[in-house]
This record gives C-alpha cells, structure tokens and sequence, in this order.
C-alpha cells in the first residue's frame, strides 16, 4: 500500500531536501510537498498520510501553529507530527513543539540516517496504534456477538414456546381430519411454515453464538447479509458494495464464525486492493453443479453439487506468477500486499478443511474474483410437512406429572397426552407440581418438566424429586438453553431431553421409550 507522506516547509531548498530523502528511505512512497501552513492544513484532510514532516517558519503561520491546529481537528490528530527544527533554535521553542502536539523533532539540514531511523519509528508506532485500533474493533464486535447471542437465547425460547402450541394442536386436528380433506392440505400448509419458523431460529441462534462451535448444516444467507453489514460501516463510502444473495440456496455443514471469517479476510483484501480509489466489491452466492468437464487438471474438486460464494473486486489484481503462490504463506509477493497473504492463508486453511476448494481469476489491472466452493450435502427433494397417522402413535395408560408455566404448552401438552391415553396432572408452578408430588410420590410414573421456569427451574425441580424417588422417570423440555445438553442430562439420571417446539410422534416415542425403560 503506497504511504502518503505530507511535507510543509516554506524554504525550497529544504523542501527539495526532505522529499529527495523520503523517496530514498522508502521507496514506496508518495510526498506531498507544500510551502504554505494553509495548503499543508487542507492537503493533510484530503490526503490522509501516515507522517507529517513540519518545517514552516513562515510569519503568517510558523510550524507550531500548524502543529496546534493539526492536533485539534479530529482528521489529524492521531497522524504523527515531525517537526523540523533549526541547529540553533532556542530550547524554548522545542518546549513549545510539544506543547502544540509535536511527536518527532528533527534538526535541519536533515541527513539520511536520522530520517531513516525517525521515519521507520514513527511509521512502527502508527502500524502498532492501527493494530491497536483494529483489535479493539474486533473485540467491541465480539463483545456485540455476545450480547446479540444472549438476546437471541430469550428470544428463541420464547418463540418456540409460541411454535409448539402450534404443532401439537395442528397435528392433532389433522387426526380428526380425512386424508384427502382440503382442510388438511391447509393444515399441512401450517405445518410446513411452523417448521420453517423453527429452522430460521435455529439459525439465528448458529450464528449469534461464539465460534469454535461443531459444524452443523446452516444456510449460511443470513450470516453473509449480517457480515456485510458490518463491512459497509468499516469500508468508506468510496467502496460500492453489491450482493447478488440466493435465498434459495441449499444448507452446508460449518461452523458460522468460520464462514464469517472467510467473507471478513476476502472483502478486507478485495478493499486493500482497491483502497487508493473509487471500487466496487461484489459477494455473490449461488449453487453450482460441477462436472468432470468443469474440473480442470489444476482444480482439486470432485463433480457434484457445491455452494459457490464469490466476492469480487476492481483492484489492481494479481500477476499470474502471484497466483500461483498466493496461498503459501512463506511466499511474499510484496511489502503492499503482506496482510493479503495473510488473509488467503486463512482462507485457505478454513475452505480445506470443509473439503472445499479456492479459485482466483486475476489480471493485473482487471481486478479479482475469489470462488470459494463448498460442497453441499444430499438434500431430499422438499415435500409438504406432514404428520404421522395417529394409528402410529405409541400409548399407555400410566400417570404423568406435567409441568410448565406457559399455559398454552401447559394445556396443549395435556390435551395431547391424555389423547394418547395417559392419566394427566397439569401443573403451571414448579413450587405446585414439588408440593404435588411430594403427598404422593408413588403415584406417579413419569414426570414431564420445562426448564425455564420462576422460582424454581426445571433442573431444580429435579433434584428435589430425585431426592424424594430417585427412581423416578423424567423428561425435560427446554425451548433453548445453551448449558444443558443430552450428556448432563443423563448423568443427572434425567430419562430424555426434548427441545422445544418438537413433532406429536416424537413425544410419544420418547415417553414409550423412558417408560418401557423402567
């Protein structure tokens, strides 16, 4: 990346000097030389440098002047200051440099070895604050991932509270209803879009939670639409960003945070590329079928089904030998472009481990295109929800202690129950159903508890049962909670988990299932 370099000194000689040696020092920069504190106060806005070289002594606005304005314009006041000094300047008027701001201070005429060893330095010192900058970004969006990750917990529960009054009831009434009924095609209809409801949760939930999470099938639409939120409140306004997103594409098993890392890494070096000037940056996902003509010598890939996301940029591209090395990180191809490498290593490393594979179509001048394939898995032809036929459904006749606080579960639950032919005590309090169960504790032959409940949780509610009848047989349902799982559960002695919302027949083959147990 070329470094601006602004230079403000009203003596040409000096000017001539200062730019001469700048040049020298570092090759890949750009001096902006001007003779007045005005101009040089303008040009430091619009040019953005990394160092700002200050020798003005000009009566209508010397170097501290400048120096002071610099450092109280927001633009301007991070970007270091050095100040050029005369050999015999007065001590008072270095007191008085870094009273305006001053960061650097450099005796004149300027030789070549203390720029050097200034310039780098100050240079070092702003890469290390941008770092800075950066991992602070990083962490206030970890930070907001985790807040957006407990919200998205409350609001999953409560959701899916609401989705399985839903299914029982719309299940049951399609019992009651015949086969070829338009009535329940329409039902079936519901059902369907109660499961799509109970899938888009599930996935605002894979997403909002912290990485280093198991690999489950996810469409990954949303996480794409949300990252590019987060990159067009980084990116300037200069950077165009379009995306051509197929909400019709088929899940792929990742870990979310992975494919968050993979569009951040891409779109970051597609800006680097195009950082100097007005671009555009286009993220495409679509789902492709490659053939064994698709697959060239060069291309590690099997023929079949892959989810193609693509981002594309207006960069400088890369040459052909470039390319070659790019995903080698031992490779460099620049000083400009060291943080791209390091993002395609990354890249890289997470794409191999999906299976998947990376295509870059570069020229220099042309820009770059990044296809990242990832293979999607066999996925049913997608047919009309439906729900078994209540000849199918496992019944008994033992004693069920039922209890929940969301009094449409609640009532749902105990119609659905007693249809399968159980004995039901509803319970809306866990302090209700503990009292219950201690008068008589060998009445009952399965407990059924929610989790989340006031007062006294499900697992607590537990825990007070078993200490009375460890025997007992229990099943807990829970509409999220990310700290239980099926293995603390079973070495609690807990019969079976369920998660809310959940399909009649599963219900019914789970309470079958921990009952025959026993």
């Amino acid at each position: 990346m070329t470094k601006n370099i602004l230079v403000i000194d009203d003596k040409t000689d000096d000017l001539n000097n200062i730019t001469t040696l700048l040049k020298d020092v570092i090759p890949d920069c750009r001096v902006i030389a001007v003779r007045s504190g005005l101009e040089g106060l303008e040009r430091a806005k619009t040019e953005s440098p990394v160092a700002i070289f200050l020798g003005i002594d000009a009566p209508e606005m010397e170097r501290h002047s400048v120096c002071k304005r610099l450092k109280s314009d927001v633009n301007t006041q991070q970007t270091p200051v050095i100040m050029m000094m005369e050999a015999q300047s007065d001590p008072n008027s270095y007191v008085k440099g870094l009273e305006a701001g001053a960061d650097v201070f450099l005796n004149k005429p300027v030789n070549r070895a203390d720029l050097n060893a200034q310039i780098r330095m100050v240079l070092r010192v702003d890469a290390l604050e941008k770092e800075k900058t950066q991992l602070k970004k990083q962490l206030q969006h970890a930070q907001k991932m985790e807040a957006i990750g407990t919200l998205a917990g409350g609001i999953a529960h409560e959701f899916n509270n609401i989705l399985f009054p839903i299914i029982g009831y719309t299940e049951m009434s399609m019992y009651d209803i015949p086969e070829n009924s338009k009535t329940r095609k329409n039902l079936a209809a519901v059902l369907k879009a109660a499961d799509r409801a109970k899938d888009l949760i599930q996935q605002i939930l894979n997403f909002s939670r912290k990485g280093g999470q198991e690999k489950s099938l996810l469409k990954i639409q949303y996480v794409i639409k949300e990252t590019l939120k987060l990159l067009r409140a980084s990116f300037p306004a200069t950077i165009e960003i379009r995306q051509k997103i197929d909400n019709a594409c088929g899940p792929v098993a990742v870990d979310p945070s992975e494919i968050q890392q993979i569009l951040m890494n891409l779109s970051t070096n597609a800006y680097q590329a195009m950082e100097e000037k007005i671009g555009v940056l286009e993220i495409t996902l679509s789902e492709v079928i490659i053939d064994s003509s698709d697959v060239s010598s060069n291309m590690d890939l099997s023929p079949g089904n892959y989810l193609q996301l693509a981002v594309k940029d207006t960069g400088h591209g890369f040459e052909t030998d470039q390319i070659k090395h790019i995903f080698d990180p031992n490779y460099r191809i620049n000083n400009q472009n060291e943080g791209i490498r390091t993002g395609f290593g990354m890249v890289y490393e997470i794409v191999q481990s999906y299976n998947g594979y990376i295509d870059v179509d570069s020229e220099p001048g042309q820009g770059t295109t990044v296809s990242v394939y990832l293979p999607l898995p066999h996925r049913e032809s997608e047919t009309v929800s439906h729900a078994s036929t209540e000849a199918d459904m496992p019944t008994g006749n033992e004693t069920i202690l039922l209890v929940d606080d969301e009094e449409d579960v609640l009532e749902m639950m105990h119609l659905m129950l007693e249809r399968f032919g159980y004995r039901v005590f509803p319970k809306i309090s866990s302090i209700e159903a503990f009292e219950e169960f201690r008068r008589e504790p060998e009445k009952f032959d399965l407990v059924i508890t929610d989790q989340t409940m006031p007062k006294m949780t499900g697992m607590e509610l537990i825990q007070e049962l078993m200490r009375i009848r460890p025997d007992i047989p229990i099943i807990l349902c829970t509409g999220f909670n990310e700290k239980i799982t099926e293995d603390n559960t079973k070495s609690l002695g807990i019969g079976a988990l369920i998660s809310k919302p959940v399909r009649v027949k599963e219900i019914a083959l789970k309470i079958r299932e921990v009952l025959n147990r026993k």
